[in-house]
């Protein structure tokens, strides 16, 4: 596993203002693109060669020569056959750290690996000093199996993909360990962060950190920098695309958004937040914590989150139909499908439960089997349901071969309608009696079908039926 961290230090950039003889008078211009990763320190867990000059070429996993960080930021042109080399076993994880020193607009980031590229990898970056990380992309030849998220190639939109985390392409590899559980290290040849300093279309050129006294100072008046904030931020800055978006109305960018907030208005919720619906924007309590969601990831555009196991809704706001107990592990299953109540858990079924009055109700009964019988258990198997019972005595049988002892009975009605009608409390004694199906030879419980609780009167009423010969 590897994961490659950008750690941007939150400043302004120091910009080379343009003279009367640049390019840029009488119009907007931007410093040009270049690697961001050229001329500064590379940092990371292991290396055949480590960051303070301190070669250790006697790992065993590092090769004859010496392959430090540095060698990935240097001009693959010049220097086409540097690499560098890590020392992660079999295992381990690998990181890769940028420290950019401070904000800069990033375009994209290549990695060239002369090793096989990683199963997984996270690219992450950080705006106070790596005290937290934000997520950009996640790396996955499985991404379901890695990070539990869906695959952008199947959910466009997604935070992982696949598409660059194949074995190949890679350029000729370290020789491999002889040693058979010896895995090939990771190595990469080059690392390109492209991208340029933030100068908002004034400046022609970069400066390095605290070199030279020219910053960015523009004179605006109150109509540009006019922010609002809804009280989640304490300062603004000035945009001049925003300023050229609005019309002209407003150039203002808000600073550092608070209380889960983000957006040039701080009008958004963070990844993993969502809007409370009772609660105005200018709250500090605007956004809640999504209980609901598997992950920090909600698409950016429709809103939907990644939402836990029997979860629901936008933002994962409450349990799916056939699930109860909303909570930070997601929402349980319902012993009854679709039909518990979301809070509680208990089933909704209205069961109307049949009764017999007399012998002749029993003599009616056009039923297939009727049986006495106790019920040990009842399992839901997804697609149907199955109750076990012991079987006491036999009244009367079809094709099916029916005997004392355990037998199978498969309600339909638990399945087809939701709801456990008629009612089998394990434990309990029944009188039974319902169609069969021989094809399947399943014993069927329908709500057609007889399940009286066995009762002293219930028996007599039995004796007697079978001595009428109605059973």
């Amino acid at each position: 596993f590897m994961k490659v961290s950008l750690d941007l230090f939150v400043n302004a950039c120091a910009c080379f203002l343009f003279s009367t003889e640049s390019r840029c008078v009488g119009r907007a211009c931007s410093p040009p693109m270049g690697n961001l990763a050229s001329g500064r320190t590379l940092f990371t867990l292991t290396s055949c060669c480590t960051n303070s000059s301190s070669c250790l070429p006697t790992q065993p996993r590092c090769l004859a020569e010496l392959h430090p960080p540095a060698l990935m930021a240097d001009d693959p042109f010049i220097h086409p056959d540097t690499w560098w080399g890590s020392a992660a076993a079999t295992g381990e994880q690998e990181e890769i750290r940028l420290d950019l020193e401070t904000r800069f607009c990033m375009s994209h980031v290549v990695m060239l690996f002369r090793s096989p590229r990683p199963a997984a990898m996270r690219l992450e970056r950080s705006q106070d000093f790596g005290q937290t990380w934000e997520t950009l992309t996640l790396f996955a030849r499985n991404c379901t199996e890695m990070f539990g998220l869906p695959d952008d190639i199947s959910q466009p939109g997604s935070l992982c993909t696949s598409r660059y985390s194949n074995v190949v392409p890679m350029l000729t590899a370290p020789t491999p360990s002889s040693d058979p559980l010896d895995s090939t290290p990771f190595a990469v040849y080059s690392l390109l962060a492209k991208g340029t300093c933030l100068c908002h279309g004034h400046a022609e050129h970069c400066l390095p950190e605290n070199e030279g006294q020219d910053s960015l100072q523009p004179s605006l008046n109150g109509q540009q920098l006019k922010c609002e904030c809804h009280g989640h931020a304490e300062s603004c800055h000035f945009s001049q695309r925003v300023w050229l978006s609005t019309g002209g109305s407003s150039g203002g960018i808000c600073d550092n958004c608070q209380h889960n907030t983000v957006g040039r208005r701080c009008q958004r919720c963070c990844p993993g937040y969502h809007r409370h619906p009772a609660r105005p924007l200018n709250s500090p309590h605007a956004c809640t914590l999504n209980f609901g969601s598997g992950t920090p990831w909600c698409h950016p555009r429709s809103g939907q989150c990644h939402c836990k196991p029997g979860v629901g809704g936008t933002t994962c706001s409450h349990c799916l139909p056939g699930y109860w107990s909303f909570g930070e592990e997601g929402c349980k299953s319902c012993v009854c499908p679709l039909t518990c109540d979301p809070v509680t858990g208990h089933w909704k079924c209205s069961c109307k439960e049949k009764k017999l009055k007399s012998v002749s109700d029993l003599c009616k009964m056009k039923h297939t089997y009727v049986i006495k019988a106790s019920v040990l258990s009842a399992h839901d198997k997804g697609t149907h349901a199955v109750v076990l019972v012991k079987v006491r005595k036999v009244f009367r049988s079809g094709k099916l071969p029916l005997s004392q002892g355990t037998h199978s009975l498969y309600p339909l009605s638990w399945t087809s309608r939701g709801c456990t009608c008629p009612i089998l409390n394990p434990g309990g004694n029944y009188l039974l009696a319902g169609p069969e199906d021989v094809d399947s030879g399943w014993l069927l419980v329908t709500m057609q079908s007889l399940v009286v609780p066995w009762t002293p009167i219930l028996g007599f009423q039995v004796t007697e039926a079978l001595h009428q010969g109605c059973l």
